[in-house]
């Protein structure tokens, strides 16, 4: 039998953090160029005053149009419209004179209860039948902050107006590295009263608010394209 020949634990320790030392030097550089990574991933100008003239489309796969009502005190359940389209017009002069329209397919209202679904498309609420489009808009930019800002518009749904004010948070101008294509982003909130708007349905029941949300991402309409 060969005689065992004792491991010197001081070699054994040195090995170990030798090696912890190293996983943790690669984690370091593996953080450091996950970070150049989102840095590149991330070229957003906040400056209004880089956005170039001209018309711009929404991204179908990049935006959101959230709203949600009070529901007897009790919560304020988050729905929303699957199906939309906007054009933005961005002129020469920049975002005060900018304008959008915009509008939503309200029987692609969903509230993730299929019956509720079915009573909002119905003649009681939206009466998606004869009213098949629920339409906004806006103009101009009225500064609240250097990326913040008010924009005055009006909702119709069939002969039906209601005044909206969204306040909008320009969340950056640039070129999507994925796609190659210049890009602007904007997030905005506001409120109107359903009453105003014709849905009269339900008082007492459901409140008068509307909270809406909406996320959207713009791309620069290329030459010829049919933009929104």
């Amino acid at each position: 039998m060969r005689p065992r020949i004792p491991f010197p634990r001081r070699l054994l320790h040195a090995g170990l953090l030798a090696a912890l030392l190293a996983g943790t030097l690669a984690g370091v550089l593996a953080l450091g160029g996950c970070a150049e990574l989102r840095s590149a991933l991330r070229m957003q100008d906040g400056s209004l005053s880089a956005v170039p003239a001209g018309e711009y489309r929404l991204d179908p796969e990049h935006c959101s149009v959230v709203f949600s009502v009070d529901h007897l005190g009790f919560s304020r359940p988050i729905m929303r419209f699957d199906r939309m389209q906007a054009t933005l017009q961005w002129p020469a002069g920049g975002a005060a004179g900018a304008s959008v329209q915009a509008s939503v397919q309200t029987d692609s209202v969903d509230t993730n209860v299929p019956l509720l679904d079915q009573e909002l498309r119905s003649p009681a609420m939206l009466d998606v039948a004869r009213h098949p489009t629920l339409r906004l808009r806006a103009q101009g930019w009225h500064p609240t902050s250097a990326r913040r800002g008010d924009v005055t518009g009006v909702l119709m749904l069939g002969r039906a107006r209601v005044p909206l004010v969204l306040q909008v948070r320009f969340n950056g101008y640039g070129v999507d590295p994925v796609t190659g294509v210049a890009t602007l982003g904007f997030s905005a909130r506001g409120s109107f009263s359903r009453d105003q708007l014709g849905l009269k349905a339900w008082p007492g029941l459901v409140g008068d608010t509307v909270h809406l949300h909406i996320e959207a991402e713009f791309l620069a309409a290329r030459p010829g394209q049919r933009a929104g």
